[in-house]
């Protein structure tokens, strides 16, 4: 087991069998004030610092984050040097308005949820439409949704092909700033996958293999 531990991050890498690991890369960085517009905020992961993982299962928590009109808010993330975009909700309740429910609490998005074997539990629209008007939506796990959709959107699949290293982006667009306004106090992404192995311990891997083959072969 190997673990990395940097200002306010924790890499944590599994052994799974002789070549190939999983890995686990979690890192939060504050948030910011959600008075209109577009809000963003990102979390680089330094493959120096935390390694690199591909085959990702995507988590983001939006901790401690308050507003008081969740249909005004379009929430993605986006790995930069990608250009990969996904959604975790956006103008939830649709209309021209969107849902009056508030949010004040911790909010965290992955595809598990869903597929939990009882998805009605995560889905935001419905929490916001429980929540009523003016009520608030409790924290929990949700999954992730398209803007103006109810419909379940993986975020795991809006990533695949895309490894963890680069940077991560949460943006937050407040449509109707001059009403309401909030804050995220801070957000979290956590990524599982597959380690990538360094072009280092690549070559070494086949300088091993030759030096076998050939024990064998005298």
């Amino acid at each position: 087991m190997k673990t990395i531990v940097g200002a306010g991050a924790v890499s944590l890498v599994l052994a799974v069998s002789g070549t190939a690991s999983a890995g686990i890369i979690t890192e939060a960085t504050s948030g910011f004030a959600i008075t209109g517009g577009t809000n963003s905020s990102d979390i680089y992961l330094d493959p120096a610092v935390y390694g690199e993982l591909d085959n990702l299962q995507v988590q983001v928590g939006l901790n401690t984050l308050s507003h008081t009109w969740l249909g005004d808010l379009i929430v993605t993330l986006t790995h930069v040097e990608s250009g990969t975009t996904a959604s975790l909700f956006g103008t939830v309740g649709g209309g021209a308005f969107g849902s009056p429910a508030q949010l004040n609490g911790f909010y965290t998005f992955n595809d598990g949820v869903y597929n939990s074997g009882n998805p009605a539990q995560g889905n935001l629209w419905q929490a916001a439409s429980d929540a009523g008007f003016g009520g608030t939506v409790a924290s929990g796990f949700f999954y992730a949704t398209n803007n103006l959709s109810s419909a379940y959107a993986s975020l795991n699949a809006a990533f695949a092909g895309v490894t963890s290293a680069g940077t991560w982006r949460l943006t937050i667009i407040d449509t109707y700033a001059s009403l309401d306004d909030g804050v995220l106090g801070k957000w979290t992404i956590s990524l599982t996958g597959t380690e990538v192995p360094a072009p280092g311990a690549l070559a070494l891997l086949g300088l091993a293999g030759l030096a076998g083959s050939r024990r064998r072969r005298g």
